[in-house]
């Protein structure tokens, strides 16, 4: 209701600060305040290289970003304002492991999740998103033994069993290094790892 009351002010501007309002709301998850900003025309959800869908991303505001691939402005596979990666979205999504979000993701062809030599599956199986790491697993664009089969190395290195058995299984991907490099890393534990 507020919102509203504002946006039928003619005083206020709901795009000033670089869109600010709409970067805000995506970034705490508002989706209520996204849509009404998004029917404004003064209203650009790209501003800072699509920062509204990468924020929401990053943060796992599942409905904020259904609501915002919905709008043909925004572009989920744009570089991120910060480090300047491609398909930032995706990236993100994926190693904070939120699920939804990268189903979302992965089902807009404008999304490519092998970037940065697949930095996304390697991000979820270092970081233990089992989930996340399936489906990006069943996407064809994505290699898991990119970077000399850095997603098991990884998994390997945290302990992420369940996510080393999976990437084990995969033909692209070089199983012994996960059982290698875990009986390395942690060969002054006295700690066993066998697929």
């Amino acid at each position: 209701a507020v919102v509203q009351e504002l946006l039928a002010d003619s005083r206020i501007d709901p795009s000033s600060g670089y869109n600010e309002a709409i970067k805000t709301a995506s970034e705490y998850g508002h989706s209520e305040v996204v849509k009404l900003l998004l029917a404004d025309p003064r209203v650009n959800p790209c501003v800072c290289r699509n920062y509204a869908i990468q924020v929401a991303s990053k943060y796992g505001h599942a409905a904020v970003v259904k609501i915002l691939l919905e709008d043909s402005r925004v572009n989920p596979g744009a570089c991120a304002s910060d480090w300047y990666q491609e398909n930032a979205a995706i990236i993100y999504a994926s190693e904070y492991g939120h699920k939804e979000v990268v189903e979302m993701l992965l089902g807009d062809d404008r999304v490519d999740p092998s970037v940065g030599d697949n930095y996304a599956i390697r991000k979820a199986s270092e970081n233990g998103h089992a989930e996340v790491v399936k489906m990006l697993l069943a996407h064809s664009r994505v290699d898991p033994s990119a970077c000399e089969n850095a997603a098991i190395r990884c998994a390997a290195s945290k302990r992420h069993t369940e996510i080393v058995k999976m990437l084990s299984a995969d033909s692209r991907v070089d199983s012994r290094l996960g059982d290698e490099y875990y009986s390395w890393h942690y060969s002054n534990k006295r700690t066993n790892f066998h697929l």
